[in-house]
């Protein structure tokens, strides 16, 4: 055994190319400077529908549009050559805070570890994919970036104590000693701060930054809103002993050393004041809500893949309905009886929903798996107003599918 990491970031190839890679990168050491390598790009973690195509992306690399009629690959999708990075992030928001134009939100993340800051590209585009705007911010300090969120003037990025990005680790990762997942622990040292980006851009247009009440790593928004200086956010914050050690090799993180907790942020963008509620005690990830009001005022249900049982942190059996106004009072909770995933809200109304009908009209769409049946997967629906019920449809696949990250509804039929 060569000992290189299996979770080897670049380019896939034999045993004999990973060793000459790795090679390269240890001479690099010397010079200060390392080779340049392709990342490998599965195009595995998110998909979504705009225009005419479906965007299939991965975190390090250009995304692949597909045929959303035959899911045939049509090829690398650049966006009329307008992704400046050359790379496209997993998680996009629907710009809907004007009902009649609706704009694609997307963000990717670059950062050299010779460099103090990391460069965030975020993209505004038309519904014909033509691009609105354009923004690069160079934001000191960042180390990761996953997700965003959106208000009617603001991005809204979370910089996370708990990844290190320095020259001596990337030349560690590349040349295979170890993995991305190993560069994450608490460092007490780093900042954890929520980062209100314009989105404007201009340069008399200032970033605010507000430390968060306690340090967290995390992946995904839920809901957010904003009513004058007071911004209202949730999402699932991991803390304390959280790293990515693959629990049970069922899950990406060690949930049940450190369990996500669904948390409110309350914010002021004048005084920097900041206040936090733990919304729901279920250990949790990947929360959703509804697409197309996501930064509206008032937005409020949240719906997550979680874990009810007191003192576990695995496996996620749970759909769980987070009110965000209400707190554990307004929680509804339904327990499968095996796997579930990502709980995909499915609007009733579609793209009207953005002004017509109640906020949770419309359905949760889940992918499920019992372990007793290992031969078929199933997709689960549930009434997004009443989740206790449990799903009105079981769709029986008749063969078992992998489990999922990220997945998408469009209103649009095929």
């Amino acid at each position: 055994s060569s000992g290189i990491n299996a979770e080897w970031p670049l380019r896939p190839g034999s045993e004999d190319q990973r060793k000459q890679d790795a090679e390269k990168v240890k001479q690099g050491m010397a010079t200060g400077k390392l080779p340049k390598f392709k990342f490998r790009n599965p195009s595995n973690t998110n998909v979504w529908h705009w225009n005419d195509r479906l965007i299939s992306a991965y975190e390090t690399s250009i995304p692949y549009g597909l045929n959303p009629e035959n899911l045939e690959t049509l090829g690398k999708e650049t966006f009329n050559g307008t992704l400046a990075l050359g790379r496209l992030g997993a998680h996009f928001r629907v710009d809907t805070f004007d009902p009649k134009n609706h704009r694609l939100v997307t963000g990717a993340f670059s950062r050299s570890p010779l460099k103090s800051f990391a460069k965030l590209e975020i993209n505004e585009y038309n519904s014909d994919a033509s691009l609105h705007r354009g923004n690069i911010f160079e934001v000191e300090g960042l180390t990761y970036f996953h997700d965003l969120a959106i208000l009617d003037d603001y991005y809204v990025i979370h910089n996370s104590p708990y990844v290190v990005m320095d020259f001596r680790e990337a030349v560690r990762i590349l040349a295979g000693d170890r993995g991305p997942q190993d560069m994450m622990s608490y460092n007490s040292h780093l900042p954890s701060e929520f980062i209100f980006l314009p989105r404007s851009g201009g340069p008399e247009d200032k970033e605010i930054r507000i430390t968060t009440p306690f340090p967290f790593h995390m992946y995904h928004f839920g809901t957010c809103s904003r009513q004058g200086e007071n911004v209202t956010l949730t999402a699932t914050a991991l803390t304390g002993q959280f790293d990515m050690s693959w629990e049970y090799r069922y899950w990406l993180s060690n949930m049940c050393k450190a369990p996500g907790r669904f948390n409110r942020f309350d914010v002021n963008l004048k005084t920097g004041a900041i206040t936090t509620d733990e919304l729901d005690p279920a250990s949790n990830e990947f929360p959703t809500s509804h697409p197309f009001r996501h930064g509206h005022p008032g937005t409020r249900f949240n719906y997550l893949m979680g874990c009810d049982e007191p003192g576990r942190g695995l496996p996620f059996l749970d759909i769980v309905k987070v009110d965000a106004e209400q707190g554990p009072p307004g929680r509804q909770v339904w327990r499968a009886d095996g796997l579930i995933s990502e709980a995909v809200f499915a609007p009733r109304a579609g793209y009207s929903s953005v002004t017509e009908g109640d906020e949770d009209d419309g359905w949760l769409l889940t992918q499920f798996y019992n372990p007793d049946k290992p031969d078929q997967s199933e997709f689960l629906i549930l009434d997004a107003r009443d989740v206790a019920a449990g799903p009105v449809c079981r769709i029986k696949l008749g063969f078992k599918m992998h489990y999922p990250f990220h997945g998408t509804f469009t209103p649009t039929v095929f």
